[in-house]
């Protein structure tokens, strides 16, 4: 089983793209937190409901031992930033983010770190997506998320087209 903890701009990204409930099919255990929940517009609550979603609710003491976990991170991190990856840290867990600060920060610190484009290329390869609606999908995304790689859209949605797909490294299992 795959134990991940999830950025607010996943799950923004997968609201956007109409993969939440085929993401949920996957089975990875998806944890974030309350600080990053409050950062979601996006009608999400229902998969919190579910126990799809498993919210960390920090208390008043992990709220003080997080404030001084973020004072020593680099500027430009949020608290909510600091939340998933120090939750990540905790947990032996995947941190899903495209937070490119982020991103960098967590692999420095020996968190291994996914994106939207690694989640699409594990529903295609999953069969959740057929590669039509993994294109249509990407589309969206690139539409609504700016900060996707160039490069990496293209190369997927050339595969996706031909009928292939890209192999998404697996993690360990936790």
């Amino acid at each position: 089983m795959i134990l991940a903890i999830q950025d607010a701009n996943i799950l923004i990204d997968l609201h956007n793209a109409g993969l939440m409930e085929t993401y949920f099919d996957l089975g990875i255990e998806t944890h974030t937190t309350d600080l990053v929940l409050r950062e979601v517009a996006q009608p999400i609550g229902v998969y919190v409901l579910r126990g799809q979603l498993k919210v960390k609710s920090l208390s008043a003491d992990e709220l003080l031992v997080l404030i001084g976990f973020w004072n020593e991170q680099p500027s430009g991190l949020t608290l909510e930033d600091c939340s998933v990856l120090q939750l990540a840290m905790q947990m032996q867990a995947i941190l899903l983010t495209g937070d490119n600060k982020l991103r960098s920060h967590a692999t420095k610190c020996q968190v291994e770190v996914r994106g939207i484009l690694w989640l699409l290329d594990l529903l295609v390869e999953e069969t959740l997506l057929d590669h039509a609606t993994a294109i249509d999908c990407l589309n969206k995304l690139t539409k609504t998320n700016p900060r996707l790689p160039v490069d990496e859209c293209e190369k997927r949605l050339k595969l996706w087209a031909e009928g292939r797909g890209v192999v998404p490294p697996r993690p360990p299992n936790n």
